[in-house]
């Protein structure tokens, strides 16, 4: 009787730790938000757990998928290498990866690349050419509320992930409180 409460006890402990084990982004390269400067050769994402090799990333410039070179895994980290240099604009990074307890979790990572350009760059002689400076910066103004978007989705995500996992561990946890108060109860019978 009590070894069976002892296991159930030491089970009850420990289930919290293995339940909310779900493997997280730690850090990333670029950052989120990050505006890079330099050439970016190889995307870094380290996890807080190893995850599996079936993890993988894309990544996307306006809609359309930029091939990578080599997509790794390496204990924590999905390693990307880029295949060419990439060009100014914004890009995101959509990786999907497997836990070492095999759930599925996904994610994005804004970033945008700002090259110094090779030479200075000229000035508008005619007026199309300012016309189309004028739309250039419409549409950089129209992008960045699209990334406070994208930014509040991701944050709004990793909510949702966090209250799932609360969830999850209080409905387990009052499971194993019942399963508890049975095995309790049936041996306390058996004694009568």
């Amino acid at each position: 009787m009590k070894k069976i409460i002892l296991i159930l006890f030491c089970t009850l402990i420990l289930l919290p730790s293995f339940v909310h084990a779900h493997t997280s982004l730690s850090s990333s390269n670029p950052a989120e938000g990050q505006v890079v400067k330099e050439d970016l050769e190889q995307i870094i994402l380290t996890f807080g757990t190893p995850i599996e090799v079936l993890s993988t990333m894309d990544l996307v410039k306006d809609g359309n998928v930029i091939p990578l070179e080599d997509i790794k895994v390496e204990n924590k980290q999905l390693l990307g290498t880029i295949a060419k240099p990439l060009e100014n604009g914004s890009y995101i990074i959509q990786w999907k990866i497997v836990g070492e307890d095999g759930h599925p979790i996904k994610g994005e990572i804004n970033f945008v690349v700002e090259m110094a350009q090779n030479g200075p760059e000229p000035t508008p002689d005619t007026p199309e050419e300012t016309e189309a400076n004028k739309e250039d910066k419409n549409e950089k103004n129209q992008i960045e509320p699209m990334k406070d978007e994208q930014n509040i989705a991701s944050d709004t995500s990793e909510e949702n992930d966090e209250q799932n996992n609360n969830s999850m561990l209080i409905t387990v946890f009052i499971i194993l409180i019942v399963i508890f108060g049975i095995v309790l109860l049936m041996f306390t019978r058996k004694k009568r």
